[in-house]
């Protein structure tokens, strides 16, 4: 969908908006409490509670079921908040063990904090009935939610025969907050009932409100806390074993690798809502892998960030090249996945067993300053230096060191302003990236590459209608070689001979350009949304370097509206419909597609839910299909998604997703991902989902070379590809801190080439006119196979500091079979060539 923005609070025009609820916290004095999650300290008996909550589902303002009593107390470093769930069905109250933020299906409750008070970020600390704990950051009102931050916190509960209760613990040192001297805080609770499917808030959240913080209720009664400990340190240790087996090719292995390392992060209060992170020889080893994949396509495969240091705070930088919900991609200004990276540079003239090569460069040190002052500004600012990285190369009996990676700076600073209590906000951002280029090997890199951005959020009308617009810009240069790599990638192909408004130039040293997106609509109150706008990049516009952009040369336009029905009727609990109408043209005035959808949502009364969705897309003009070749004519295609899903609440259910595509002509795929989860107990879960991808192309690209005559031939052939991968996560708990996870995935896939063809008239109208057979091309197979795993124990054996035992490994193969056999292709997977790596890491969390 092309809509942004589907929750949280405006009010009907023309009405005021109510005064938010508040509740007063106490302070506790010469009182303490112990964290037990039974609420008999004296104190909290003589502290009146809020009880007046209020349901959003299934019934939105219907009285809840159940009573909710909530008291807040304070002292000099944390805030208490304690909560008495009452239940007339006590023993139906459920609380599953699982690992810290996995969403169990549970009953759970949550304290939500916006210490900024800008209505637009707030704290998230939840327990469910078990004692698990899950935070969150919550951004942008609502729109975003970061489950990646992890602050150091304390929480129990405990049942009885009225109920359940919990108390929270969050230390003054995890929030952020202005100086004054009595605070004013956005507050909210909220309480799910697992069997009723109940959640109900404290401060109401409509349905069809355009946001959540800014719902929040308030908290008052903080008076003179003081400046929380400013430094927190946390040093890690770490030490792995490598076995690879024997490969008497490789002089670099014996077929096992011992190594240790060790580092520390640092985080330091400058003041009481701005912090600096720092890291010292970091370790940004991820726990689990990233998912296989074999990429045929020009574009580069995104995966997601999951080191630490770059996760917090994640959402200060973000800076979308599309609009939130339109990019398939997350194309962004910053993706910071290209920190750290793999080396650019592989010795050449050797073969793969006679260079040991760095898997990753070296982050020698970075740093980072977040935060939101009490004038409303947003501030962040990254900074990250990584290694001039070398490879160790063989040649006979000689070993030399060769640069692979030349030493590199890499700089983000984002700027944003808030304004009318978080409804209109105001941005900029700049990035960076120099390169210490060593010598003339290195010239195909940017010696620097800068992006710069503006962008402008603002909601009226009671946030009933909003409006987006952001605007970018791009500067690179280096050696002609550089600027000749940028140009013939796949996000530019400058040397297109058809495209008339562009112009590759071999002898370019920089290459500037500009990008836009724009967004009006209607995006909440009532049962109707809907909206106009463009997203555009010009044919310079380069932002790889430290961000991810797929392609640039586009101006897109779009309409959006939708219906959404919240009330329960005879056959849906809830549902919504949306459209989608498009069009794409790129700067030479040439219309690349157009195309539209229809798609909905819908859950059923008895919980199970899902969706349908339908596009067309006309005749497409390929700009990319050639890999730099002239623009190819493509068939209009149909595509059809579909899914469906039970009750989670049940012990076991299952999910089901599904997509075909079919074009006019030929060329078909399809997905089929049926997936069953089951939970035995209520401490061991398991998941089996099934992915299975056949895949017909008939314009494949194959090859591209120069005939006699001195003309680039562009061939394509008929890709015939099944691909098959089973994906296996099990969760074990022990205890809320202590748990086991595992994750297994087997990926094959293989296929051939036929009726291989060259390109005569690309555009032709005709689709047979376009391509010439070619005679004894014969067939052309591929097999690829791959597994990879992770056996995880996960213990947080005081707060903040963690021991981590892990067992991950790895096999890939390739053959020239070009069919799938289950059998075969497993027994080949065992006896593929891998890696085993067992690790152990440990890390401490204190405050001086």
């Amino acid at each position: 969908s092309w809509g942004i923005g589907q929750s949280a609070l405006g009010q009907p025009q023309g009405t005021a908006a109510p005064e938010p609820k508040i509740i007063v916290a106490k302070p506790l004095g010469s009182n303490q409490i112990r964290l037990d999650g039974r609420l008999t300290e004296k104190i909290w008996q003589t502290i009146p509670p809020a009880d007046s909550f209020v349901q959003q589902d299934p019934l939105e303002n219907a009285p809840p079921s159940e009573k909710t009593l909530v008291r807040v107390a304070y002292d000099r470093h944390f805030l208490y908040v304690g909560i008495r769930a009452l239940d007339s069905h006590p023993d139906q109250i459920e609380g599953q063990l699982t690992r810290r933020d996995e969403n169990s299906s549970s009953d759970w409750l949550a304290v939500m904090i916006d210490s900024y008070r800008d209505f637009q970020t707030a704290f998230y600390f939840a327990l469910n009935a078990a004692g698990v704990r899950q935070d969150k950051l919550i951004t942008n009102d609502g729109e975003t939610e970061n489950l990646n931050w992890n602050p150091v916190w304390s929480g129990a509960v405990s049942r009885d025969e009225k109920g359940w209760s919990a108390e929270f613990r969050i230390p003054f040192s995890q929030i952020r907050f202005s100086h004054a001297s009595e605070q004013v805080w956005g507050f909210q609770i909220y309480r799910k009932i697992r069997r009723l499917n109940e959640i109900d808030y404290w401060a109401p959240e409509p349905k069809d409100a355009a946001g959540i913080v800014s719902n929040f209720g308030e908290l008052r009664g903080l008076k003179a806390i003081p400046s929380p400990k400013k430094l927190e340190l946390l040093p890690y240790g770490l030490v792995s074993e490598k076995i690879t087996g024997r490969n008497p090719a490789n002089p670099f292995t014996n077929g096992h690798a011992f190594s240790g390392s060790g580092g520390l992060d640092l985080k330091y209060g400058l003041t009481s809502n701005l912090t600096l992170n720092a890291t010292v020889n970091p370790d940004f080893g991820q726990v689990e892998a990233d998912p296989s994949e074999l990429n045929l396509t020009a574009y580069e495969t995104y995966f997601e960030e999951k080191r630490p240091f770059f996760v917090e705070g994640k959402n200060i930088f973000d800076e979308n090249l599309a609009l939130s919900g339109n990019s398939a991609y997350s194309e962004n200004l910053f993706y910071s996945r290209r920190i750290g990276g793999a080396p650019h540079y592989r010795p050449r003239s050797v073969s793969p067993d006679s260079v040991s090569l760095p898997e990753q460069t070296r982050i020698l040190g970075a740093a980072k300053m977040t935060g939101k002052t009490a004038t409303g500004w947003s501030v962040g600012v990254l900074d990250a230096v990584t290694a001039q990285e070398k490879a160790t190369v063989q040649e006979k009996d000689f070993r030399r060191r060769e640069i692979v990676e030349p030493l590199t700076n890499y700089g983000v600073v984002r700027l944003m302003r808030d304004f009318r209590n978080g409804r209109t906000s105001l941005g900029g951002i700049v990035t960076n990236v120099y390169r210490n280029i060593p010598n003339s090997t290195f010239n195909f890199l940017n010696t620097q590459a800068t992006t710069y951005g503006l962008d402008l959020w603002h909601r009226w009308g009671h946030d009933t209608y909003a409006v987006k617009f952001s605007l970018f810009g791009s500067y690179i240069s280096g050696h002609k070689e550089a600027l000749q790599r940028v140009q013939r990638s796949s996000a530019h192909y400058f040397q297109r001979p058809d495209a008339t408004h562009l112009h590759y130039d071999p002898n370019r040293t920089h290459l500037s350009g500009l990008a836009s997106v724009f967004f009006v609509g209607k995006i909440a109150q009532g049962h109707w949304r809907g909206g106009v706008g463009y997203v555009t990049r010009t044919p310079g516009f380069e932002a790889n370097d430290i961000g991810y952009m797929r392609t640039a040369d586009f101006l897109t336009a779009f309409y959006w509206s939708g219906f959404i029905q919240y009330a329960p009727g005879p056959i849906f609990r809830n549902y919504s419909v949306t459209h989608n109408l498009w069009t794409t043209l790129n700067y030479g005035g040439e219309r690349k597609v157009t195309g539209a959808n229809v798609s909905t949502h819908f859950r059923f009364l008895n919980y199970w839910e899902g969706y349908l969705r339908v596009d067309r897309y006309s005749r497409t003009l390929d700009f990319a299909a050639l890999r730099g070749g002239p623009a190819l004519l493509k068939p209009a295609k149909t595509l059809l998604w579909f899914g469906l899903s039970s009750d989670k609440r049940k012990t076991t259910s299952f999910t089901f997703d599904a997509g075909i595509q079919r074009d006019d002509k030929i060329s078909r795929s399809a997905r089929w991902e049926p997936g069953i989860f089951v939970r035995p107990s209520g401490r061991l879960n398991f998941t089996l989902s099934v992915g299975y991808y056949p895949n017909l192309n008939d314009l494949q690209y194959f090859s591209r070379e120069t005939n006699a005559s001195g003309q680039v031939v562009y061939r394509l052939a008929r890709l015939h590809q099944r691909t098959l991968a089973f994906t296996t996560r099990i969760n074990y708990t022990l205890t809320p801190n202590l748990s086991i996870q595992f994750y297994g995935q087997p990926y094959v896939s293989s296929g051939w080439y036929s009726d291989f063809k060259e390109v005569t008239r690309p555009r032709a109208s005709n689709y047979d006119d376009r391509f010439q057979p070619l005679d004894g091309g014969g067939l052309s197979y591929f097999h690829f196979r791959q597994f990879r795993s992770n056996l995880v124990l996960r213990w947080e054996y005081h707060p903040g500091s963690t021991l981590f035992l892990v067992w991950s490994q790895g096999r890939t193969g390739f053959s020239s079979e070009g069919n799938l056999a289950l059998n075969r292709d497993f027994k080949a997977l065992l006896k593929d060539r891998g890696e085993q790596i067992f690790l152990l890491k440990l890390n401490y969390w204190f405050t001086p």
